[in-house]
């Protein structure tokens, strides 16, 4: 008897006309990388019109238009121009938000929900310390949080990176430059308190005073001193060390740690639900104008090459 391939009976094919590309940083997703993606650059975001559906698909049908995010371990060729999904990949692109648009938040917005709501269970009027939010995901994580009624405080590298941040119109409470004084200004901010959610874009080890400082990115120590009293820290730091005082710090703090691994989600068939979930707010907001992707970048396919990608800014394709 021939075995049923169920992947196919619950495939959507659909023809791109615009996605996003991206180099994958953290050596930990890397080795997922699919082989035919080149110095580890991936496509993620894609949006386009249904040309076919599998036998039991239920949520589309020919002509739709539709979103969905690529795990790293699946491979999409920019000169075929086709694509093929499951079903529970993808969303219905709202027929007035652009093209471009759709198809530069979806990742971006996993990696805000899982980490704001998921993993730091945000609630209105909380605090939260948004580190390095100079890029697309900080970017769109701050319109979220703003959104839900949270007081944000960010950091940004360097002194032009906050410039451009602050051109943004973001209602932010304060915008840091660099991380040396990041410890003494935030405990002023709070009162002494601290604040209730920390979410970094990787850090430093505590200095040992010897070697040459490189504040372009907080330290443990200063991270840890910074929490509140049943805070949560939410770290995209994979191979972060946690030493015996650090973890006394947070036992007296009742505080937790999370480690961030959107990419996890959309391996894994456990989540479903939450990616579903995730892609389907994510367009409602940028439809209504809620959401905004300020650092982007569309670009025809062919114009596409290493040297334009940058961590603080999203490059969307145009395939047709």
């Amino acid at each position: 008897m021939k075995e049923v391939d169920n992947s196919d009976l619950l495939a959507v094919t659909f023809t791109v006309k615009t996605c996003s590309v991206e180099k994958v940083t953290d050596p930990t997703v890397k080795k997922y990388v699919a082989d035919g993606y080149k110095d580890d650059i991936v496509v993620r975001d894609v949006a386009g019109v249904v040309i076919q559906v599998g036998s039991e698909v239920t949520r589309f049908k020919a002509g739709d238009d539709v979103v969905g995010v690529l795990p790293v371990n699946q491979f999409f060729d920019l000169n075929e121009k086709t694509c093929k999904l499951p079903e529970f990949c993808l969303v219905k692109k709202p027929p007035s938000l652009a093209w471009e648009v759709a198809s530069s938040c979806l990742m971006d917005g996993i990696r805000a929900y899982n980490a704001l709501h998921y993993l730091g269970r945000l609630k209105p009027n909380e605090t939260l310390l948004l580190c390095n939010a100079a890029t697309p995901f900080g970017v769109l994580a701050v319109q979220l949080a703003t959104g839900w009624g949270v007081k944000v405080f960010a950091t940004t590298s360097n002194g032009e990176e906050a410039q451009l941040f602050r051109t943004m119109s973001l209602d932010v409470e304060r915008t840091l430059e660099g991380h040396q004084f990041m410890k003494n200004s935030i405990m002023d901010e709070s009162g002494g308190l601290g604040i209730d959610c920390i979410v970094d874009n990787g850090v430093f080890p505590n200095f040992t005073g010897t070697e040459e400082r490189d504040w372009t990115k907080p330290i443990k120590h200063d991270i840890l001193s910074c929490l509140a009293v049943s805070s949560r820290w939410v770290t995209q730091q994979h191979d972060l060390q946690i030493d015996p005082p650090d973890s006394e710090l947070l036992h007296i703090k009742n505080a937790s740690l999370c480690h961030m691994c959107p990419d996890t989600l959309l391996l894994s068939t456990y989540r479903q639900n939450y990616i579903l979930h995730i892609l389907d707010e994510v367009l409602k907001k940028a439809d209504a104008g809620e959401i905004r992707p300020h650092l982007m970048s569309v670009l025809p396919a062919n114009e596409m090459k290493p040297s334009i990608l940058s961590a603080n800014k999203r490059i969307v394709l145009k395939l047709q």
